[in-house]
């Protein structure tokens, strides 16, 4: 069997570039692309070394776990043992899925892979087999890695809340809105968004009849047929910029509102909170989208930063 020196370094090339690049997009820190390409440079020698006779110590596990340390740390230098380890996690479980979509492609494409031997297909390996294989992988990646790091983001934003109106109580799970830029034109108070089906049990009979039997759009033009002078009184409307469109939000003035953390809690009235029609979760897994401003707030108090 003949080995084409260059052709392997060209290809462990291109595969570790790939693999350092998606572990910096996995971990959600910067890089520089030159240390990068220094890095996978380094992988591909390594492989060539590794194919010259008498090396067999190339492929002893310590040996691979030492390099792959090395890539790391020439690709993204040294922050701490913490983000070492992280990046490392994040190194093999690409550099594993990428390989195992080439090698599961190399068996769905071969017809007839079980009378041929494991490292027979592997010679046979084209570009387009690569190719295809290590799409699939990155696609793989892409997709489900994104899914599972904004569920994993969301999970660790998600927060008790408690609202409190009219001498009522209702207890709500919400999840921490970055992107929620909301608050009142006249004292700039903070609004939190909540489900209207969530928000329901602490209002009155009549403002629950109001929301259920007007539509969304003319709460604000039909406000006169709500018979709740008191809860009229609390009422707030917030302008806000949708995809493509201007709209007000019907908003009132909570008596309590709380939110709470694993290590505290904290209560403020300088809130109010804005009645959405729709639904905040597909899923059911919050009803409420807190404003940065009171999470900070509740940061101060931890004594950590939430948002900038």
């Amino acid at each position: 069997m003949y080995i084409y020196a260059d052709m392997v370094f060209m290809i462990n090339l291109i595969m570790n570039s790939i693999i350092l690049l998606l572990t910096a997009w996995s971990a959600g820190i910067n890089y520089k692309l030159w240390r990068i390409m220094i890095a996978a440079t380094l992988g591909s020698c390594y492989v060539l070394v590794g194919l010259l006779p008498g090396m067999i110590m190339a492929h002893y596990v310590l040996v691979k776990a030492i390099v792959s340390l090395l890539l790391i740390l020439l690709a993204f230098d040294f922050r701490s043992v913490r983000t070492v380890l992280l990046l490392l996690s994040f190194f093999y479980m690409i550099a594993f899925i990428i390989g195992g979509a080439v090698a599961g492609w190399l068996y769905f494409w071969q017809t007839n892979y079980y009378l041929v031997r494991y490292n027979l297909v592997i010679a046979n390996l084209s570009w387009t087999h690569l190719l295809v294989g290590s799409s699939i992988g990155i696609f793989l990646i892409v997709i489900s890695l994104r899914r599972m790091l904004s569920r994993m983001s969301c999970y660790t934003n998600l927060h008790k809340v408690r609202i409190e109106y009219g001498g009522r109580i209702v207890e709500l799970i919400g999840m921490l809105d970055t992107g929620n830029g909301l608050y009142t034109v006249i004292g700039r108070k903070p609004v939190v968004l909540v489900n209207q089906y969530a928000i329901e049990p602490i209002l009155s009979e009549q403002v629950v009849a109001f929301l259920k039997s007007n539509n969304p759009d003319v709460w604000l033009a039909n406000l006169e047929k709500c018979k709740d002078s008191a809860w009229l009184s609390r009422i707030q409307v917030i302008p806000y910029h949708g995809i493509g469109s201007n709209s007000m939000l019907l908003a009132f003035r909570p008596d309590g509102f709380r939110v709470s953390s694993t290590v505290g809690y904290i209560d403020t009235i300088d809130v109010v909170v804005g009645i959405y029609s729709g639904t905040l979760s597909k899923d059911g897994t919050y009803a409420v989208l807190l404003h940065p401003r009171v999470m900070n707030e509740l940061s101060k108090k931890e004594g950590v930063s939430i948002c900038a």
